[in-house]
């Protein structure tokens, strides 16, 4: 029987390899595994073997061999059991489409975006999970003196935060997301009952760099933009109009006086 530790291990070092832990729990697995050579052996082989699957896996969902190998399974079950006919042989069917779907499913999940939707797809999915949980910070203060110390000893990158709330978008507080196994700061702001989160990258890291239109990615509205030192994703389910109107305040007010906002 597998030790169920082991599997608690296991399903934590796959939440983490896809990004699915919080802050919290991934810098408790860090503290792990610089205690434990062999927890972070395993989770470097989990991280390779899932890049090698995004490199090579088919990107077509339910080639013609697959639909022809279920249609030859399905065959010899009417040839030796002539009475599999009628709603038998519908169930079975409907049961060999939906695996071919769940098949088709899992190949089109580990797709690799591109580099211009990374960044945004894992930041949109940590601002709906941050929603669902009902924890959209992990420091709560309006005062950028409290939050912007937490978010130092907690992340890799300093994090700028632009006092807005004459443009009407308040700071609620920040957190920690994980984006490519780097911890960046996130400011969390809101705009009546909407939260908005601004997360700052390396300019260097591959998808951050952008500015343009307001993207729609999976229901949600994002804005990216950068400066000479970092690059920055905004996620909220706010009118994109006012989303633009964040993004262009916070540019302004970083930017120093008399100078064009940073594209």
């Amino acid at each position: 029987m597998t030790d169920p530790s082991s599997e608690d291990r296991i399903l934590k070092l796959n939440a983490a390899v896809d990004g699915e832990l919080d802050a919290a729990h991934w810098l408790e697995l860090e503290r792990e595994m610089r205690d434990d050579p062999a927890l972070a052996a395993q989770y470097r082989l989990i991280a390779s073997t899932r890049e090698a699957i995004h490199r090579h896996a088919p990107r077509e969902a339910a080639p013609r061999a697959l639909v022809e190998r279920i249609a030859a399974l399905a065959e010899p079950a009417k040839v030796r059991r002539p009475f599999w006919t009628g709603a038998r042989t519908l169930a079975l069917a409907a049961s060999i489409a939906a695996v071919a779907f769940a098949a088709g499913v899992s190949l089109m999940a580990l797709r690799t975006p591109g580099a211009s939707d990374a960044a945004a797809q894992r930041l949109v999915a940590d601002f709906a999970r941050a929603e669902i949980a009902g924890q959209p910070f992990d420091v709560a203060s309006s005062d950028r003196h409290t939050v912007k110390p937490w978010l130092a000893a907690h992340a890799t990158i300093s994090a700028e935060i632009a006092d807005l709330a004459q443009e009407g978008f308040t700071l609620e507080g920040g957190r920690i997301a994980i984006v490519d196994r780097v911890p960046a700061p996130t400011l969390v702001y809101r705009k009546r009952e909407h939260l908005i989160a601004v997360t700052e990258l390396p300019a260097t890291m591959a998808g951050s760099r952008g500015a343009g239109a307001i993207e729609t990615v999976d229901g949600f509205h994002v804005a990216r933009w950068s400066d000479a030192n970092l690059s920055y994703v905004a996620v909220s389910d706010i009118d994109e109009n006012e989303l633009a109107a964040f993004a262009e305040a916070f540019r302004a007010a970083q930017k120093p006086a008399g100078e064009s906002p940073a594209r």
